[in-house]
């Protein structure tokens, strides 16, 4: 069990650290050579590097890109903040992400003409590989630091806060940025892909999506399993089957989408023969926890 365990959180840094890698390549390789701005702090990040390179003259080694150094540095004092305030397996994770994409935006060659010509199109495919990286390695509980530590944050202190929404937040001072500095036009088509980026990011982010569970189960024990390892409310009463009458126990759980999994092995630890009907994407109005 423990080897099994071991394993899994084994896969999860794998697939964060991938997220990161997808992430940097789909940036440097398809957005940059076009001289197109992601929002947020990798945006920042960006902006900075125009300054130095273009008003300041600072020169860089040819094969290295300043926007990874920059970008660890801006995310200091947020590592902090997900150390103090947010659990320390996510704070684990994210250092260890943070730094491989500091690392895979400063040396992921940038090709010196674009490979996607047409800006929209390069808009559309890097957002939605960009944004699916991002989900993926929020969704394995770790982030690419920035404005997903704060949006996770803020998620969790406040219940209808999506991870996107602060995203936007923070981006419309990149974009503003990138009118004032070079062109309406590059700033138009940076807030194109940010926003396509956002979207497919809280639809793979699983965290965003609300489930609620209806189990049918003739043994006891489930109400208590679940309160007891996954924390949540259950609500339950007392039916029967039309066919069989015999007495079956009705439960109802609101959950996080990434929990489905736990909980559908709690119920067959317990019932392998429970009925079990899941409904995503709900509105939830209440006490209703975050989980990250």
């Amino acid at each position: 069990m423990k080897a099994m365990l071991n394993k899994e959180i084994f896969y999860k840094y794998i697939g964060a650290v991938g997220g990161a890698l997808f992430f940097a390549a789909a940036l440097n390789i398809v957005i940059v050579p076009l001289n197109l701005y992601n929002g947020g702090f990798t945006g920042i990040g960006q902006l900075v590097r125009a300054i130095l390179i273009n008003y300041l003259h600072i020169t860089f080694p040819e094969n290295f890109d300043i926007t990874g150094t920059i970008f660890f540095l801006l995310n200091v004092p947020l590592l902090i903040l997900a150390y103090k305030e947010l659990n320390r397996d996510f704070f684990v994770k994210t250092i260890i992400t943070v730094t491989c994409q500091s690392i895979f935006l400063s040396f992921i060659p940038i090709p010196k003409t674009p490979i996607i010509k047409d800006t929209l199109a390069a808009c559309v495919v890097g957002g939605v590989i960009m944004g699916y990286a991002v989900g993926i390695t929020l969704r394995l509980g770790s982030s690419g630091g920035g404005v997903d530590i704060l949006g996770i944050y803020c998620a969790k202190k406040y219940p209808d806060f999506s991870v996107g929404k602060i995203t936007l937040l923070i981006s419309f001072f990149v974009f503003s940025g990138c009118a004032i500095m070079f062109n309406l036009e590059t700033s138009i088509y940076s807030i194109i892909l940010t926003a396509i980026s956002t979207f497919v990011m809280d639809k793979v982010h699983d965290q965003n999506i609300k489930t609620s569970a209806l189990i049918f189960t003739k043994k006891e024990g489930i109400p208590d399993s679940i309160m007891h390892q996954l924390n949540r409310g259950v609500t339950g009463w007392i039916g029967s089957g039309c066919y069989t009458n015999e007495k079956t126990y009705i439960l109802m759980t609101v959950i996080s989408k990434y929990e489905v999994k736990r909980l559908k092995k709690i119920v067959h630890e317990i019932d392998s023969d429970a009925f079990m009907i899941f409904n995503d994407d709900l509105g939830v109005i209440g006490n209703f926890e975050k989980r990250f």
